[in-house]
């Protein structure tokens, strides 16, 4: 399969502190505010779609049965991205519901890609592109609704408008995986935002000690190269 966002390492790296929920939030909000907005971080999930969306406009059958993502053609990989904006607005009625717990556990995230693309089998890519747009921008609608409200995914929990930041990353690593299928070259236009988005969510997972380690980390690492790093932690080759 193909590897998608960078994300945790092991089932420790999902754990948060012990504290209420009201606690957890104040602490969210104050990590979130500290380094990114809600324009940018809107304007970051916004262009990975329109990316994906762009790219995939010019497809002829030759692109979509291309190898785009590991074992994934392009219409997998069409496949996969409208499964996962599926998850995030199922996610958030379990967030709505005031479920806390994950999903399911960063573990099983293999098992529950395969069957999550299989369930959406005969679908072509080009259907399932435009309903993946159509889905990520009503999901991207919710989530700035519900910004601040606890979510919980994978790898963790964090707020909604934090893990846009992970979801951002999402699409804008497929969007370079389609891209390079037809020899093209894609790079978000922020990368440095893009970074410090996804970092500030993953960050937001941790310990509050490794949290705050990490999160000066990111805002370190977002100044050299943050898309090769983004690329380089997700599995993907790239030159050095």
């Amino acid at each position: 399969m193909c590897i998608t966002t960078v994300s945790a390492r092991s089932e420790s790296d999902v754990r948060i502190a012990a504290v209420s929920v009201e606690q957890y939030a104040v602490a969210m909000l104050y990590i979130e505010r500290e380094l990114m907005d809600h324009e940018t971080v809107t304007h970051l999930y916004r262009d990975g779609v329109d990316a994906i969306i762009a790219v995939t406009s010019s497809f002829d059958d030759a692109s979509w049965a291309a190898p785009a993502c590991g074992t994934w053609d392009g219409a997998d990989t069409a496949l996969h991205v409208l499964g996962v904006a599926r998850w995030y607005g199922q996610w958030l009625d379990r967030a709505l519901a005031g479920t806390t717990s994950l999903p399911f556990p960063a573990t099983e995230i293999d098992q529950h890609t395969n069957e999550n693309l299989e369930a959406l089998r005969g679908i072509d890519g080009p259907t399932a592109t435009e309903q993946f747009g159509k889905t990520a921008l009503a999901y991207l609608d919710r989530a700035t609704d519900n910004w601040d409200l606890p979510y919980s995914y994978p790898y963790g929990t964090a707020t909604v408008g934090l893990h846009l930041g992970v979801a951002a990353t999402e699409w804008h690593l497929h969007a370079f995986d389609l891209a390079r299928s037809i020899g093209r070259v894609h790079e978000p236009h922020d990368a440095p935002a893009l970074f410090r988005a996804a970092g500030l969510c993953v960050a937001a997972t941790k310990p509050a000690l490794r949290g705050a380690i990490l999160r000066r980390l990111v805002a370190l690492g977002a100044r050299y190269r943050p898309w090769h790093t983004i690329l380089r932690e997700s599995g993907r080759k790239v030159d050095s």
